[in-house]
Protein backbone atom coordinates (compact mmCIF):
# COMPACT_ATOMS: atom_id res chain seq x y z
CA UNK A 1 0.00 0.00 0.00
CA UNK A 2 1.21 3.88 -0.36
CA UNK A 3 2.64 5.39 2.14
CA UNK A 4 1.28 8.28 3.37
CA UNK A 5 1.74 11.70 1.16
CA UNK A 6 4.33 14.29 2.50
CA UNK A 7 5.16 16.64 0.31
CA UNK A 8 3.07 20.32 -0.26
CA UNK A 9 2.11 22.63 2.24
CA UNK A 10 2.17 22.10 6.14
CA UNK A 11 -0.76 24.08 8.15
CA UNK A 12 -0.95 24.94 11.42
CA UNK A 13 -4.69 25.20 10.56
CA UNK A 14 -7.00 23.76 8.76
CA UNK A 15 -5.73 21.90 5.85
CA UNK A 16 -7.97 21.20 3.28
CA UNK A 17 -7.45 18.74 0.20
CA UNK A 18 -8.81 17.04 -2.58
CA UNK A 19 -7.81 13.04 -3.08
CA UNK A 20 -8.16 12.10 -6.85
CA UNK A 21 -8.67 8.13 -7.63
CA UNK A 22 -9.13 6.26 -10.69
CA UNK A 23 -10.51 3.16 -9.06
CA UNK A 24 -10.96 0.79 -6.17
CA UNK A 25 -7.32 0.54 -5.94
CA UNK A 26 -6.13 3.82 -5.81
CA UNK A 27 -9.05 5.24 -3.77
CA UNK A 28 -7.86 2.72 -0.73
CA UNK A 29 -4.43 3.61 -1.92
CA UNK A 30 -5.05 7.07 -0.72
CA UNK A 31 -7.32 6.90 2.50
CA UNK A 32 -6.28 3.82 4.12
CA UNK A 33 -2.99 5.60 4.91
CA UNK A 34 -4.45 8.73 5.40
CA UNK A 35 -7.05 7.55 8.09
CA UNK A 36 -4.05 5.25 10.04
CA UNK A 37 -2.04 7.65 10.32
CA UNK A 38 -4.62 9.90 12.08
CA UNK A 39 -5.52 6.74 14.34
CA UNK A 40 -1.43 6.28 15.16
CA UNK A 41 -1.25 9.95 16.28
CA UNK A 42 -4.58 9.33 18.40
CA UNK A 43 -6.99 11.88 16.32
CA UNK A 44 -11.12 11.41 16.16
CA UNK A 45 -11.26 9.66 12.40
CA UNK A 46 -14.57 10.45 10.66
CA UNK A 47 -15.22 8.94 7.63
CA UNK A 48 -18.26 10.54 5.64
CA UNK A 49 -19.20 8.10 2.24
CA UNK A 50 -21.66 6.79 0.38
CA UNK A 51 -22.32 3.43 1.50
CA UNK A 52 -20.38 1.64 -1.65
CA UNK A 53 -17.30 3.47 -1.01
CA UNK A 54 -17.84 3.47 2.82
CA UNK A 55 -17.79 -0.13 2.84
CA UNK A 56 -15.17 -0.47 0.55
CA UNK A 57 -12.92 1.51 3.14
CA UNK A 58 -13.80 -0.21 6.24
CA UNK A 59 -13.40 -3.94 4.81
CA UNK A 60 -9.49 -2.49 3.88
CA UNK A 61 -8.89 -1.04 7.06
CA UNK A 62 -9.72 -4.36 9.09
CA UNK A 63 -9.76 -4.31 12.77
CA UNK A 64 -8.84 -0.40 12.26
CA UNK A 65 -12.03 0.32 11.44
CA UNK A 66 -13.85 -0.10 15.27
CA UNK A 67 -11.75 3.22 15.65
CA UNK A 68 -13.10 5.46 13.14
CA UNK A 69 -16.36 6.84 13.26
CA UNK A 70 -18.64 5.84 9.97
CA UNK A 71 -21.27 8.38 8.53
CA UNK A 72 -23.70 7.27 5.55
CA UNK A 73 -22.94 10.27 3.28
CA UNK A 74 -25.70 9.60 0.77
CA UNK A 75 -27.94 10.38 4.38
CA UNK A 76 -25.97 13.88 5.93
CA UNK A 77 -24.77 15.17 2.55
CA UNK A 78 -28.21 14.83 0.42
CA UNK A 79 -28.40 18.09 0.85
CA UNK A 80 -24.71 18.95 1.13
CA UNK A 81 -26.25 22.21 2.70
CA UNK A 82 -26.18 20.06 6.17
CA UNK A 83 -22.35 18.71 5.73
CA UNK A 84 -20.82 21.84 7.29
CA UNK A 85 -22.73 21.11 10.60
CA UNK A 86 -21.57 17.55 10.26
CA UNK A 87 -17.94 18.48 10.62
CA UNK A 88 -18.36 20.85 13.05
CA UNK A 89 -20.12 19.25 15.82
CA UNK A 90 -17.01 16.49 15.15
CA UNK A 91 -14.55 19.57 15.44
CA UNK A 92 -15.82 20.95 18.53
CA UNK A 93 -16.14 17.02 20.60
CA UNK A 94 -12.21 16.53 19.14
CA UNK A 95 -11.26 19.70 20.10
CA UNK A 96 -13.17 19.24 23.78
CA UNK A 97 -11.84 16.14 24.09
CA UNK A 98 -7.77 17.29 23.19
CA UNK A 99 -7.75 14.68 20.35
CA UNK A 100 -7.93 16.85 17.20
CA UNK A 101 -10.09 15.81 14.68
CA UNK A 102 -9.09 14.26 10.84
CA UNK A 103 -11.83 13.79 8.19
CA UNK A 104 -12.55 11.63 5.18
CA UNK A 105 -16.00 13.24 3.53
CA UNK A 106 -17.26 12.82 -0.26
CA UNK A 107 -20.18 15.40 -1.32
CA UNK A 108 -19.74 14.64 -4.76
CA UNK A 109 -19.93 11.12 -5.99
CA UNK A 110 -21.03 10.05 -9.56
CA UNK A 111 -25.17 9.71 -10.26
CA UNK A 112 -25.47 13.02 -8.29
CA UNK A 113 -28.27 15.51 -9.94
CA UNK A 114 -26.37 18.45 -11.81
CA UNK A 115 -27.69 20.62 -9.26
CA UNK A 116 -26.77 18.94 -5.95
CA UNK A 117 -22.92 19.21 -7.82
CA UNK A 118 -23.55 22.99 -8.04
CA UNK A 119 -24.21 23.33 -4.17
CA UNK A 120 -21.47 20.54 -3.85
CA UNK A 121 -18.68 22.92 -4.87
CA UNK A 122 -20.32 25.53 -3.02
CA UNK A 123 -20.45 23.88 0.15
CA UNK A 124 -16.33 22.73 -0.39
CA UNK A 125 -16.04 26.54 -0.89
CA UNK A 126 -17.56 27.87 2.15
CA UNK A 127 -15.39 24.82 3.76
CA UNK A 128 -12.65 27.47 3.94
CA UNK A 129 -14.75 29.69 5.40
CA UNK A 130 -16.24 27.92 8.02
CA UNK A 131 -13.08 26.68 9.59
CA UNK A 132 -9.78 28.64 8.07
CA UNK A 133 -9.86 30.66 11.34
CA UNK A 134 -10.13 28.14 13.92
CA UNK A 135 -9.01 24.93 15.45
CA UNK A 136 -6.34 22.77 13.44
CA UNK A 137 -7.97 19.32 11.69
CA UNK A 138 -7.11 18.16 8.17
CA UNK A 139 -10.15 17.18 5.48
CA UNK A 140 -9.92 15.01 2.91
CA UNK A 141 -12.14 15.31 -0.43
CA UNK A 142 -12.16 11.91 -2.57
CA UNK A 143 -13.16 12.95 -6.57
CA UNK A 144 -13.50 10.08 -8.53
CA UNK A 145 -11.78 11.49 -11.78
CA UNK A 146 -13.22 8.54 -14.06
CA UNK A 147 -16.48 9.42 -13.61
CA UNK A 148 -17.43 12.55 -12.68
CA UNK A 149 -18.51 15.29 -15.22
CA UNK A 150 -15.25 17.23 -16.05
CA UNK A 151 -17.41 20.61 -14.55
CA UNK A 152 -17.48 18.88 -10.94
CA UNK A 153 -13.38 17.94 -11.40
CA UNK A 154 -13.01 21.65 -12.00
CA UNK A 155 -14.64 22.66 -9.43
CA UNK A 156 -12.25 20.37 -7.07
CA UNK A 157 -9.51 22.08 -8.40
CA UNK A 158 -10.90 25.67 -7.61
CA UNK A 159 -12.71 24.85 -4.27
CA UNK A 160 -9.24 22.58 -2.38
CA UNK A 161 -5.85 24.95 -1.71
CA UNK A 162 -4.14 21.43 -1.69
CA UNK A 163 -4.38 18.46 -4.36
CA UNK A 164 -3.66 15.03 -3.62
CA UNK A 165 -2.77 11.51 -5.57
CA UNK A 166 -1.63 8.64 -3.77
CA UNK A 167 1.71 9.53 -2.23
CA UNK A 168 1.92 13.13 -3.26
CA UNK A 169 0.25 16.29 -2.57
CA UNK A 170 0.59 19.50 -4.06
CA UNK A 171 -0.85 23.01 -3.68
CA UNK A 172 -3.96 23.79 -6.24
CA UNK A 173 -3.01 26.67 -8.42
CA UNK A 174 -6.93 27.29 -9.20
CA UNK A 175 -7.98 27.86 -5.65
CA UNK A 176 -9.08 31.06 -4.49
CA UNK A 177 -10.42 31.43 -1.26
CA UNK A 178 -12.51 34.33 -2.48
CA UNK A 179 -14.52 32.17 -4.87
CA UNK A 180 -16.44 31.30 -1.70
CA UNK A 181 -18.18 34.88 -1.31
CA UNK A 182 -18.58 35.32 -5.60
CA UNK A 183 -20.54 31.85 -5.41
CA UNK A 184 -22.69 32.65 -2.43
CA UNK A 185 -23.76 36.06 -4.43
CA UNK A 186 -24.08 34.79 -7.97
CA UNK A 187 -27.78 34.38 -9.05
CA UNK A 188 -29.34 30.75 -9.36
CA UNK A 189 -29.65 29.67 -13.15
CA UNK A 190 -33.52 30.78 -14.24
CA UNK A 191 -35.74 27.91 -15.78
CA UNK A 192 -36.90 29.58 -19.20
CA UNK A 193 -40.78 28.23 -18.75
CA UNK A 194 -43.43 26.57 -17.12
CA UNK A 195 -42.71 29.13 -13.84
CA UNK A 196 -46.33 29.92 -12.31
CA UNK A 197 -45.29 33.12 -10.01
CA UNK A 198 -46.74 34.75 -7.34
CA UNK A 199 -46.33 36.96 -4.56
CA UNK A 200 -46.48 37.48 -0.73
CA UNK A 201 -46.58 39.77 2.64
CA UNK A 202 -47.27 39.90 6.26
CA UNK A 203 -50.74 38.72 5.70
CA UNK A 204 -50.01 35.92 3.56
CA UNK A 205 -48.38 32.78 5.41
CA UNK A 206 -51.27 30.44 5.26
CA UNK A 207 -52.16 31.53 1.42
CA UNK A 208 -48.96 30.27 0.81
CA UNK A 209 -48.49 27.20 2.35
CA UNK A 210 -51.44 26.34 0.86
CA UNK A 211 -50.14 27.14 -2.33
CA UNK A 212 -47.23 25.43 -2.12
CA UNK A 213 -49.20 21.99 -1.30
CA UNK A 214 -51.38 22.62 -3.86
CA UNK A 215 -48.47 22.72 -6.25
CA UNK A 216 -46.08 19.50 -4.30
CA UNK A 217 -49.95 17.36 -4.99
CA UNK A 218 -50.15 18.27 -8.14
CA UNK A 219 -46.35 17.09 -9.21
CA UNK A 220 -46.92 13.58 -7.53
CA UNK A 221 -44.84 13.84 -4.27
CA UNK A 222 -45.95 12.25 -0.99
CA UNK A 223 -47.91 13.52 1.98
CA UNK A 224 -44.43 13.55 4.24
CA UNK A 225 -42.80 15.18 1.33
CA UNK A 226 -45.27 18.28 1.00
CA UNK A 227 -45.42 18.43 4.81
CA UNK A 228 -41.69 19.09 4.37
CA UNK A 229 -42.42 21.58 1.74
CA UNK A 230 -45.40 23.41 3.44
CA UNK A 231 -43.27 24.05 6.79
CA UNK A 232 -40.67 25.23 4.75
CA UNK A 233 -42.70 27.35 2.95
CA UNK A 234 -43.57 29.11 6.40
CA UNK A 235 -40.04 29.32 7.51
CA UNK A 236 -39.31 30.95 4.46
CA UNK A 237 -41.80 33.48 4.00
CA UNK A 238 -41.70 34.66 7.69
CA UNK A 239 -37.89 35.11 7.07
CA UNK A 240 -38.58 37.08 4.11
CA UNK A 241 -40.91 39.23 5.93
CA UNK A 242 -38.70 39.67 8.73
CA UNK A 243 -35.44 40.50 7.48
CA UNK A 244 -36.50 41.20 3.26
CA UNK A 245 -38.75 43.92 3.69
CA UNK A 246 -41.80 42.69 4.46
CA UNK A 247 -42.90 40.97 1.49
CA UNK A 248 -41.40 38.10 -1.34
CA UNK A 249 -41.68 36.56 -4.62
CA UNK A 250 -42.92 33.03 -5.16
CA UNK A 251 -41.85 30.61 -8.46
CA UNK A 252 -42.75 27.06 -8.90
CA UNK A 253 -42.36 24.87 -11.43
CA UNK A 254 -41.79 21.12 -12.10
CA UNK A 255 -39.02 19.31 -13.71
CA UNK A 256 -38.61 15.78 -14.96
CA UNK A 257 -36.90 15.08 -11.66
CA UNK A 258 -38.52 17.43 -9.31
CA UNK A 259 -40.71 19.97 -7.78
CA UNK A 260 -39.19 23.63 -7.61
CA UNK A 261 -40.24 25.97 -5.21
CA UNK A 262 -38.20 29.59 -4.82
CA UNK A 263 -38.52 32.37 -2.24
CA UNK A 264 -37.14 35.40 -2.82
CA UNK A 265 -37.25 38.95 -1.83
CA UNK A 266 -35.22 41.88 -1.63
CA UNK A 267 -32.92 41.48 2.02
CA UNK A 268 -29.23 40.75 2.02
CA UNK A 269 -27.71 37.54 3.91
CA UNK A 270 -24.14 38.39 4.33
CA UNK A 271 -22.96 35.70 6.55
CA UNK A 272 -22.96 32.57 3.71
CA UNK A 273 -23.07 29.68 6.44
CA UNK A 274 -26.75 31.08 7.38
CA UNK A 275 -28.30 27.81 8.22
CA UNK A 276 -25.72 25.24 7.83
CA UNK A 277 -24.43 24.87 11.08
CA UNK A 278 -27.07 24.36 14.44
CA UNK A 279 -27.57 28.28 15.80
CA UNK A 280 -27.35 28.60 19.23
CA UNK A 281 -31.20 28.89 21.08
CA UNK A 282 -30.43 32.18 22.76
CA UNK A 283 -29.29 33.69 19.17
CA UNK A 284 -32.16 36.32 18.15
CA UNK A 285 -30.99 37.48 14.54
CA UNK A 286 -32.01 34.65 12.08
CA UNK A 287 -30.74 31.36 11.21
CA UNK A 288 -33.04 29.26 12.73
CA UNK A 289 -35.42 29.08 10.00
CA UNK A 290 -32.95 28.66 7.24
CA UNK A 291 -31.03 25.36 9.22
CA UNK A 292 -34.85 23.94 9.54
CA UNK A 293 -35.22 24.01 5.85
CA UNK A 294 -31.86 22.50 5.23
CA UNK A 295 -33.06 19.77 7.74
CA UNK A 296 -36.53 19.09 6.54
CA UNK A 297 -35.66 19.51 2.50
CA UNK A 298 -34.14 17.54 -0.45
CA UNK A 299 -31.84 19.80 -1.69
CA UNK A 300 -31.63 23.81 -0.32
CA UNK A 301 -29.54 26.55 -2.32
CA UNK A 302 -29.18 29.76 -0.81
CA UNK A 303 -28.24 32.67 -2.83
CA UNK A 304 -27.85 36.53 -1.49
CA UNK A 305 -26.13 39.88 -3.03
CA UNK A 306 -27.18 43.56 -2.21
CA UNK A 307 -30.11 42.98 -5.10
CA UNK A 308 -31.53 40.12 -2.95
CA UNK A 309 -31.86 36.68 -1.51
CA UNK A 310 -33.37 33.39 -3.10
CA UNK A 311 -34.14 30.14 -1.40
CA UNK A 312 -34.70 27.46 -4.14
CA UNK A 313 -35.66 23.92 -2.74
CA UNK A 314 -36.17 21.11 -4.66
CA UNK A 315 -37.86 17.69 -3.60
CA UNK A 316 -36.68 14.76 -5.90
CA UNK A 317 -39.65 11.97 -6.86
Amino acid sequence: MTPPATTARASAGFEHEALFYRDDESFLAGLVPFVREGLSRGEDVVVAEPPGRLELLRDALGPDSAAVRWLDMAALGRNPARIIGAWSEALEAATAAGTGLRGVGEPAWPGRHDAEFVECRLHELLLGTAFDDGPAWRLLCPYDQTHLPRAVRTGALQSHPVLSTPGHRRPSTAYSRDAAAATFAAPLQQPTEGVLRGSFGVDDVRATRRTVASFGRSCGLSDGQVEALELAASELVVNSVRHGGGSGTLALWDTDEAAVVEFSDGGHIEDPLVGRRRPPAHRADGGHGIYLVNQLCDLVQLRSSPHGTAVRITTWR
